[in-house]
């Protein structure tokens, strides 16, 4: 049976922005969630490309031997890197949009089939060299191509999550607004909040604010 991890034991990616959290249970759900709704402004985790090696090594999709070469690297390839990176955040985004409509519950306005065609020459794009994604980096000096390996593994665990089956349903947070998606491997399957603690906290203190308002009766006007 599996074991619910407690909020204390989600890994976390540390940033000047603040933490994110690893709450969707996939790699390459968090991939998406790195851009996401907190405190009424939709902020991106993924600032650049040190950043996108920080969060993969959180996310176990590099080893931090892997991160220190590639961010050592950085400083010799710095355009190479910037293309990374802008490709990174291309498949991210067209990643969220297939995400979204997949987890809509009426029907979505344009066939599912169309961002998942473009979703999938993105990620076979992004894996280049399969070999890269799956073997590592050589222990020799890098190349510009070898500086795509983030890349490439973030398309890896996409092109898993799509071709694999999981444990658990597809979801995204029902906080408006949020948009962090999960997979849902609650016994019950009612999971409706990328995290209680945040998430389903706000919703019910804006439930109580609201019911408090609509039980609030005025006082009867003077007749003097």
């Amino acid at each position: 049976m599996q074991q619910r991890r407690s909020m204390d034991e989600v890994p976390a990616y540390f940033s000047e922005l603040g933490r994110l959290r690893m709450l969707g249970d996939d790699a390459a759900l968090d991939f998406a969630n790195t851009r996401h709704w907190r405190d009424g402004r939709e902020i991106d985790f993924l600032t650049g490309y040190p950043a996108l090696l920080g969060w993969a090594v959180v996310a176990r999709l590099l080893s931090q031997d892997e991160h220190d070469r590639l961010k050592a690297a950085e400083g010799d390839m710095p355009l190479r890197a910037a293309d990374v990176f802008s490709a990174a955040i291309r498949l991210r985004d067209i990643w969220k949009i297939y995400l979204a409509e997949a987890t809509r519950t009426e029907l979505p306005s344009a066939p599912l089939d169309q961002p998942l065609e473009a979703l999938r020459r993105m990620v076979t794009k992004a894996l280049g060299s399969p070999g890269l994604a799956i073997a590592g980096l050589p222990t020799d000096a890098l190349s510009g191509a070898e500086m795509a390996l983030p890349l490439a593994r973030a398309a890896l665990a996409i092109g898993a999550f799509l071709a694999l089956p999981h444990a658990g349903t597809l979801r995204m947070c029902e906080a408006d607004p949020c948009g962090g998606v999960f997979l849902d491997t609650s016994r019950s399957q009612k999971r409706r909040w990328c995290a209680m603690d945040s998430c389903g906290n706000r919703v019910k203190a804006q439930r109580h604010r609201l019911r408090m308002k609509a039980e609030a009766v005025e006082p009867p006007k003077s007749k003097g």
